[in-house]
Formats: C-alpha cells, structure tokens, sequence
C-alpha cells in the first residue's frame, strides 16, 4: 500500500485541481469537480427531433445521426475544455469527455449499428507538433462505451489548411475544399461510420470530410462533435 501513501502526500502538496473551478478533486475524480460535469452546456441535440445540426448537412443522403455534446461559446465552459485538449496537451481529457458523451447518447439507441468511428485526420506536420489527434482521443472514449473499432487511418488531410478561428463562412468551406482523401474505400462500402470531430462551427470541415466519405457505394454516415457553436 506504499503507492496509496505517495499518492495521499502528493495530493496533500500538489493537489489535483477542477480544470473548470479549480476546487481539489476527490480520488475518483479526474480532470473535472462533480458538479462541473454535472453543469457542462450540454445540447442534448440526441434527444430533439428539430435538431439543429441537419442544418448544416442538408442535402447529403448518406447522412443518418448527428449529434454535438456540448455548446461552444466563446469563454465558456466548454471552450476551456477543448483549449486544454488542443492547445495543452490534455488527450486524456478528451478521452473522458468521449467516454462520458457516449454514456448519455447510447440510451438512445442511434449510434448502436455503427460499424466504426473515424476522427478528423489532421495533417501529419500538425500531429506531430501537437504530438496526437484530440478527435482520435475523443473517438477512444466513445469505442469504450460502444465497443466498436476505429479506423484512424480512413481518412487523410493532404494540405496543411492554416487554422479557422478567424474565418468567414465562406472562406472556412474554401480553405478545406478538397484537402482530404481516403484510403482503402473498399474496406467502407456499405458500413455505417460514424466520424468523430471535436469541435463543429460552420460544418466545413466535416462536410469535406463527408463528401470524401459518400464517394463509397452503400456508405451510411453519422457525425459527433465534442462541441458545437450553437446557432444563431
């Protein structure tokens, strides 16, 4: 039980603190205090029938479900989140946030015909400086729930598109206009996949995605997002 007395004295001096409200966490706890959990700006876009997300992907027959777990807002909750999955290293938050999404979505019953999950590729040159791809990690925790694989090499990004933050509409779908491609489609032919990305603003990125993705006969294709910018 040595291991248990280093952990308790490490917690005593360094103690492990809320990523939200900076209140210590309790031994179960990771990353995030109960009560922040509990009060994350959930969409609950899984449970409406005039979800908003069709919006974006009007139009595409191949899709089937879509669903977001949180609200994006600028200086919000989950902004803070996703800064500490992109920008501070935090997979292993990504990973919990995945796992906890898929936990209040399975119930439902929408996503359980998915044959796999396939995250967002990132450009080679941007994994390897953020040292992983935080849609593959947020893909991790929901195979924990769903039990199904994922195909991480299905999709690939061939241009290093700059970042979007500060771009229009119309530039966000122009700037990732025909920078993805797929490898082995063969493998997909008449799969349901569900693609996983951690943040939707406008739907360009995964739209780009999807059009790669209908190019395969008999494909059907769902999305999630970690979070979304709600609409306005």
């Amino acid at each position: 039980m040595m291991w248990m007395k280093r952990f308790d004295l490490l917690q005593l001096f360094y103690p492990r603190r809320c990523l939200l409200c900076g209140r210590t966490l309790l031994t179960e706890e990771q990353h995030l205090c109960l009560y922040c959990l509990c009060d994350l700006p959930r969409t609950r876009y899984h449970q409406r029938l005039d979800n908003p997300m069709r919006k974006l992907y009007a139009g595409i027959p191949q899709i089937r479900e879509l669903s977001a777990f949180l609200f994006f807002e600028r200086n919000g909750r989950a902004q803070t989140l996703v800064h500490a999955i992109k920008y501070h290293g935090n997979k292993y938050l990504a990973e919990q946030l995945g796992s906890l999404a898929s936990s209040e979505i399975k119930p439902s019953g929408q996503l359980d015909d998915i044959d796999c999950l396939i995250p967002v590729a990132l450009h080679p040159q941007r994994e390897r400086q953020r040292g992983y791809n935080q849609s593959e990690w947020i893909a991790r925790g929901m195979a924990s729930v769903y039990r199904r694989p994922i195909n991480s090499n299905a999709l690939y990004r061939n241009i290093p598109t700059a970042t979007q933050t500060r771009r229009s509409f119309y530039e966000r779908h122009l700037n990732v206009e025909k920078i993805f491609g797929i490898r082995n489609p063969d493998a997909l032919a008449g799969k349901h996949v569900l693609l996983v990305d951690d943040v939707v603003t406008t739907g360009a990125t995964t739209t780009a995605c999807i059009h790669m993705l209908a190019t395969i006969p008999d494909i059907r294709i769902s999305v999630f997002a970690l979070a979304i910018v709600p609409p306005r």
